[in-house]
């Protein structure tokens, strides 16, 4: 356990420190508030008291323009400081957070296929989303206010110390050990329930997204009701956690409320003996209890702070997973340029037995060498194993006996980057962002000419489609892809692949929903294209392709494809 949280807490360090600048002058300005805030209280007692007694004349002399003016700067000092620890601490921990996701997410897009799919679409929402949002509470709401009530307690003390006896400096250390162990304690009680509420929130979240992902397929066979009631019991379940929590932090609140209330309570009786006494004169008397009462919102803060860094420890938690693929260290492979096609090192398998579990292998031992220029076109009915060796000579499934390797190189070495700037690979899922022609094939990292673009939808004889819209490469196809058809779809996708270039092609499926002209078009004028690229092609339909490329048909019907 102290393992794992310390393994956060560098997390956390990580994401954070980039802007550890933005985030100590924001700290200060926090500081600068609470500051003020106690400053104003305690001048507006002192100033109250004195003007009193100098109006009963009790007071022989009282100078109006320093105390005012200090209570005018500390009521500005408080609401300016206030604004700019707020636009600051903000702008930092939303920047900071945009950071991390864009980092979880390049992670996770560089995981294999295997990781992807040990999480759940609704996991993977959450992680990237509320569980990034909840790391906010740490700069914001821990760490901060810790900081900021340190250096108030400072200043306080010193101010005791100044203008009262020693006992006033005790009261108020001892006002702040107290609130400090009180919140000990509290935050250890509200961390066990952190673990519970985070994942009560994923759970909730993962059933939501489940819900409406299958609602059609609910529907149909008769089981919303079901589902619903049993989306609506996590939601209840996670409701009452979060209440639950956020009682418990409110309660904590006024524990420490009370606290603070005691101490200057304690406050108030000495300095009415030192008056008497003759130690101190009647507005420093007002003024120290005052001050104390003000240390309550700075003090007020710490319980909360401290049971809300369990969230942001457990969130942590869910969150490094993804980030950790982007973090490898960038090897030469992935820093060259592609190599031409002609030069590129080869894709080869050997002794390849493919599954995803070793008792119950799906295939192989295969030897595969695919000539560049002779497709290989592997075929066999569903649930013979062909999607998952793509997987596997993609390098997103791993082998369960054998090699595959791109020329000497173990593929399961090669970095993801490095892997895919060889490898093209052409999935049977297709999941389509919704956005332009133009930004599915010329994507934001490359910049290729609308000739080139043309060119490849040509090859895949989808250009008469686009230029027959107003938009032509502007053309938007929807959420998946939903303004084209199956085969205009695929045929995009082909497209895409066909600009990237790579010397290895792997394509899943390329043809289907396409009527039998239209794919012997397609794979006319592939031809040039593919003369030079070793190329891996599964079909349902061997016969609709030429005769003269090698043929591999699976014949093992064990698992899933």
């Amino acid at each position: 356990m102290r393992n794992a949280t310390r393994a956060e807490l560098a997390f956390l360090h990580r994401v954070f420190r980039q802007r550890r600048g933005w985030y100590w002058g924001a700290w200060g300005l926090l500081a600068l508030t609470w500051i003020a805030g106690i400053a104003l209280l305690a001048l507006s007692g002192w100033f109250i008291t004195a003007t009193a007694l100098a109006g009963a004349g009790l007071l022989a002399t009282l100078d109006l323009y320093v105390p005012s003016g200090g209570i005018r700067t500390a009521a500005i000092s408080r609401t300016l400081a206030r604004y700019f620890e707020r636009l600051v601490s903000h702008e930092a921990v939303l920047r900071s957070l945009a950071d991390l996701r864009g980092r979880s997410f390049r992670g996770l897009a560089a995981l294999p296929m295997e990781r992807i799919r040990a999480y759940r679409s609704g996991d993977l929402q959450t992680r990237l989303t509320g569980d990034i949002d909840t790391l906010d509470a740490m700069p914001l709401r821990v760490v901060g206010p810790m900081i900021a009530a340190a250096l108030s307690l400072v200043v306080t003390l010193v101010i005791a110390v100044w203008l009262a006896p020693w006992p006033a400096a005790v009261v108020l250390a001892a006002s702040g050990v107290a609130t400090l162990a009180v919140s000990a304690v509290l935050a250890l009680a509200g961390q066990r329930r952190s673990h519970a509420l985070v994942q009560a929130r994923a759970g909730e979240r993962v059933g939501l997204f489940d819900f409406i992902g299958g609602l059609a397929e609910l529907l149909a066979y008769d089981r919303a009701r079901e589902h619903e009631a049993r989306l609506r019991r996590e939601n209840d379940q996670y409701a009452r956690r979060q209440r639950t929590q956020e009682a418990f932090g409110v309660g904590s609140e006024q524990i420490v409320q009370a606290v603070v209330g005691a101490s200057a309570l304690l406050m108030l009786v000495l300095a009415l003996g030192w008056y008497r006494d003759g130690m101190l004169d009647a507005p420093v008397a007002v003024l120290l209890p005052l001050m104390t009462l003000g240390l309550g919102e700075v003090l007020g803060s710490l319980p909360g702070a401290w049971w809300r860094a369990g969230e942001s420890l457990e969130a942590a938690g869910r969150v490094q997973h993804l980030e950790v693929a982007a973090t490898h260290t960038p090897t030469t492979a992935e820093s060259v340029d592609p190599t031409p096609p002609d030069e590129a090192p080869a894709l080869h398998a050997h002794g390849l037995t493919i599954g995803f579990r070793r008792e119950r292998p799906l295939l192989g031992p295969l030897d595969l060498e695919p000539a560049r220029g002779y497709p290989l076109v592997i075929s066999g009915a569903s649930g013979h194993g062909k999607s998952t060796l793509l997987d596997t000579l993609a390098g997103e499934l791993p082998p369960l006996a054998g090699t595959v390797a791109l020329g000497n190189d173990d593929l399961a070495r090669i970095p993801t980057d490095a892997r895919y700037r060889h490898i093209s690979y052409l999935p049977q899922g297709l999941q389509l962002p919704d956005t332009t022609l133009r930004s599915i094939l010329s994507p934001a990292h490359r910049s290729l000419s609308d000739a080139a673009l043309w060119e490849a939808l040509e090859q895949v004889d989808l250009a008469e489609a686009v230029r027959g819209t107003d938009e032509g490469l502007d053309y938007r196809i929807g959420e998946g892809g939903a303004s084209l058809s199956g085969g205009q779809r695929r045929r995009l996708a082909l497209a895409a692949v066909v600009l990237q270039d790579r010397p290895v092609v792997l394509l899943d499926e390329p043809f289907s929903g396409l009527d039998t002209p239209t794919q012997q078009r397609v794979v006319e004028r592939l031809l040039p294209w593919l003369q030079d690229r070793q190329c891996i092609l599964v079909t349902h339909a061997p016969g609709q392709l030429p005769a003269r490329w090698p043929r591999l048909e699976l014949a093992k019907p064990l698992g899933r494809s």
